[in-house]
Formats: C-alpha cells, sequence, structure tokens
C-alpha cells in the first residue's frame, strides 16, 4: 500500500467528521430560516400596526368623503321657509362614507339614488316626503321608491331612488348623459306651483384621489401585510412550516445518491411556495371583489373545505410514503401516469402546499376574512386584495426558500444514513398524514394552543 494510500484512509475520519459537522449546520440553519418569519409576532405588534393602519384609512376616508360630498350636494332654493338639500349618492360617495358596505343597502349600482333633507325652525314640515320628477338630459325617469318618516315636526331625511334600467329596458342613465334635473314639490312653499330644482352636469368629475382604489399605496399594503402575519394566521402558518419540512424531507426518498439533487430540491420549494401564494392571493382577490359577500362564502364551505383538504393531505401523505420504499407502504396502488407526470415531485409539493393552505383559509376564515374586510372588502378592488394577501405570502416565502437553499447544501452526513433514509421518508408521511387528519377534524386551535405555550406566544381563537 502506497503512503499516499495510506494518507488517504487516515484522513477519511476527518473528512467524515468534518461532512456531518457542515451537514448539521445546514440542517439547523435551514430549520431555523424555515422560521424565520415567527420574527414579526414577536417584533411586531400586529394588532397595533392594523389598528394604525385603520386609522390613517379612516382619516382620509372621511377627508375624501367632505370632499365628494361638498361635490355632489345641492340646495334646493325655494320662497318657503324649510331648507332642502340634496345629495346624489353615488357608488363612489357610498363606499367612503360606509367602509363596512352597509350602504350598499341603497342598491347604487340599480337606482339613481338621491337622499333628500328637510329642514324647517318656523313652520312644521308636511306629513308626507317630498314627491320627486328627474330628468335626465330632458327626459324624464320615473320614480322606484320614496323612504322616508312621514309626520314629522321640523328634520327629515327621505330617500328617492330611480331605476337605472326602465321598463322597457333601456337604460335611464347612459355614459353620454350631460345633465341630471331633480325636481321636488311640496306644501312648504305654500302651495306654490313652481318646483324647486337642483342640476348636476355630468360626467362627475371627483377631486383627485377620490376613489377609494387611490387611498391605497405601498406602504398601507406592506403594513396591513406585515399586521395580518403577525397577528392573524400564525397558527396556521407554524403548522404550514411543519408540513413543508417534513415534505421536503421526504423528496429524497428513493435516491441512491447521498443528497437528493439541489435543483430537485430548490424546485421542490419554489412549486410548495407558488401553491400557497396562488391559494392566499386568490382568497385576497375573492375578499376585495365580494365583500361582504366572501364571508357568508367562507362560512359556507368551512367544514367541507377542511374534510377535503385533509383528505387530499392524506393521499399525498401516503403517495410520499409510497415512495420511502418501506415495506407493504411501498406497495401502495399510484397511478402510473401521475408518476410519469411529476417524477421531481413539484407537483405534489404544490398539491400539498394549496391544500393544506386552502383548509387553513377556511379554519381561520374568520379572522383573515373579518380583517380583510375591515380594510379591504368594502373597497370591491380584487386587485388590493390580491395585491395584500401576495405580500403577506412573500413573508412566508422567502424564509421558506431561503430553508431549501440551505437543505440543498446538506451532504451526507455518514455512509449508515443511506439505511435509514427509506424511513426517514415514511415518518414524514406520517407527519403529513397527521396534519390531515388536524384538518379533517378541525383541530386547528387545539393544535395551536399546544405548541404556542412553548413559543411564549398568545393562542389564537
Amino acid at each position: 500500500m502506497t503512503l499516499s494510500v495510506l494518507a488517504a484512509e487516515a484522513d477519511r475520519p476527518y473528512r467524515r467528521g468534518r461532512s456531518a459537522l457542515l451537514g448539521t449546520f445546514w440542517l439547523m440553519l435551514a430549520v431555523a430560516l424555515a422560521l424565520a418569519w415567527l420574527a414579526f409576532p414577536y417584533l411586531l405588534n400586529g394588532r397595533r400596526v392594523l389598528g394604525d393602519v385603520g386609522y390613517s384609512i379612516q382619516a382620509e376616508r372621511m377627508n375624501r368623503s367632505s370632499a365628494t360630498a361638498r361635490l355632489l350636494v345641492r340646495a334646493a332654493y325655494g320662497p318657503g321657509e324649510a331648507d332642502v338639500d340634496v345629495l346624489y349618492a353615488t357608488t363612489e360617495y357610498l363606499d367612503l362614507i360606509d367602509p363596512s358596505g352597509a350602504a350598499r343597502k341603497y342598491q347604487p349600482g340599480r337606482y339613481l339614488v338621491f337622499l333628500v333633507t328637510e329642514t324647517t325652525h318656523v313652520d312644521q314640515l308636511p306629513a308626507r316626503p317630498p314627491h320627486a320628477t328627474l330628468l335626465v338630459d330632458g327626459r324624464r325617469v320615473e320614480i322606484a321608491d320614496v323612504n322616508g318618516p312621514d309626520d314629522v315636526r321640523h328634520h327629515r331625511t327621505t330617500v328617492i331612488r330611480f331605476p337605472l334600467i326602465d321598463a322597457a329596458g333601456q337604460p335611464a342613465l347612459t355614459r353620454s348623459a350631460k345633465r341630471l334635473e331633480l325636481q321636488l314639490e311640496a306644501t312648504w312653499d305654500h302651495g306654490r306651483a313652481s318646483a324647486r330644482k337642483v342640476v348636476w352636469d355630468l360626467p362627475i368629475v371627483y377631486p383627485q384621489g377620490t376613489s377609494t382604489r387611490g387611498m391605497w399605496n405601498l406602504a398601507l399594503v406592506m403594513s396591513l401585510s406585515a399586521g395580518l402575519l403577525s397577528a392573524v394566521l400564525t397558527p396556521c402558518l407554524l403548522q404550514l412550516v411543519v408540513v413543508y419540512l417534513a415534505a421536503m424531507a421526504g423528496i429524497g426518498v428513493g435516491n441512491e445518491g447521498g443528497r437528493p439533487e439541489r435543483k430537485r430540491v430548490l424546485a421542490f420549494a419554489a412549486a410548495f411556495v407558488i401553491g400557497f401564494t396562488a391559494l392566499y392571493t386568490a382568497a385576497g382577490a375573492v375578499v376585495g371583489h365580494l365583500g361582504h359577500e366572501s364571508q357568508v362564502l367562507f362560512a359556507s364551505i368551512n367544514r367541507s373545505a377542511g374534510i377535503a383538504s385533509g383528505t387530499l393531505i392524506i393521499a399525498l401523505a401516503l403517495w410520499t410514503a409510497r415512495q420511502s420504499r418501506v415495506p407493504v407502504v411501498c406497495r401502495l396502488p399510484i397511478p402510473g401516469a401521475i408518476e410519469r407526470i411529476d417524477r421531481s415531485g413539484a407537483l405534489r409539493a404544490a398539491l400539498t402546499a394549496a391544500t393544506f393552505s386552502f383548509g387553513c383559509l377556511t379554519c381561520f376564515g374568520g379572522a383573515i376574512v373579518g380583517t380583510l374586510l375591515v380594510y379591504v372588502g368594502s373597497v370591491g378592488s380584487a386587485e388590493i386584495g390580491a395585491a395584500i394577501m401576495l405580500t403577506f405570502s412573500a413573508g412566508i416565502a422567502i424564509p421558506l426558500l431561503a430553508a431549501a437553499f440551505a437543505l440543498s447544501r446538506v451532504e451526507r452526513l455518514a455512509d449508515g444514513l443511506a439505511r435509514v433514509r427509506p424511513w426517514a421518508g415514511f415518518v414524514a408521511s406520517l407527519i403529513m398524514a397527521a396534519f390531515g387528519l388536524v384538518l379533517i377534524t378541525d383541530n386547528f386551535h387545539a393544535l395551536s394552543d399546544f405548541i404556542y405555550p412553548f413559543l411564549h406566544l398568545p393562542a389564537q381563537r
């Protein structure tokens, strides 16, 4: 045996020890990076951040609603003692004054809505609200309904609506319309025949930035996303990371080499991130578009979505178990077409992330949907809802991708590890299946309440 061979043999334990040390370092770093988003709950008071954002939005909305009201209000002058003001309640105005969406009960998408306010300090108001006539470019529009109190003395506000589509199916107000004229008649003018008139020139040119969409900027989107990340979905995300790490542990099974290929690890991680990011972004768009109707939607699918998601997660866990080559489970039937389609495991990763996140979203639907509705739902913008949840997802995606990079650097810790690798994949599949059962049995909160005391975080209920 030559000296060089003897030297190599003597150096082998050192190389193994060095490889094991580096591998342990990268593994620990990967876990730490995957949990890096937990810095948000520790470093940020999410409720305070959300409160600050809410205050900013409320102040901005009040300023703009005042400016919009001044633009849309007309004084209906007449010879009598009554002061009569008319507000043309457009969709933009109603969204500004009532972020909860309750003002949409006036249905500005179906009607032209006018709020008529009568005030008198000398005479008593007529027993009935005033009679109204609407002219659009001189063409009369039939009234739909009048809602106002009878037999009041000095103050009254009446809601008067005219249909946007007339009985013949023709639009009452077109894009080319130039003038709205509302005529009001009542006995506050001592029986005079001439009606009080108010006019709006069309189209309405709102003050710059009045649109509710203009109230949103990058700083507000980032702040709201950080608040959501630190205050609302932490229990779900904590469990999502465990599923992620388990799924990552299972991708190397079946490989003959000491570690999965680096590109395969990164591709798997990217697919996982894309899965939950697409799901959360779509959910934000749904909330932004449907507003308060989305709350009913999420409530109606809560349990069925949890059961379906949990069942699919268990199926994906069985898929991972089969690839582990552990006796018995390696004989599980998996359609050959699926095996051929998903050789890299990317499809499995995306499905795992999207399915788990969907179940989580319905479980915590009240928290996330309720929070989003306060700031987004009434704006009626799918783009804003999607932008907020996309930014929110990035706060989780970046640490998970960094963890995947660290895992891709892990060398074989020891030659003997090859013998236990199939069992590591099997354990990973068991963890995934356990979280599938959590979804099916609706025990997210019980699990989070068990984990949170160890992290010194308040349990979510």
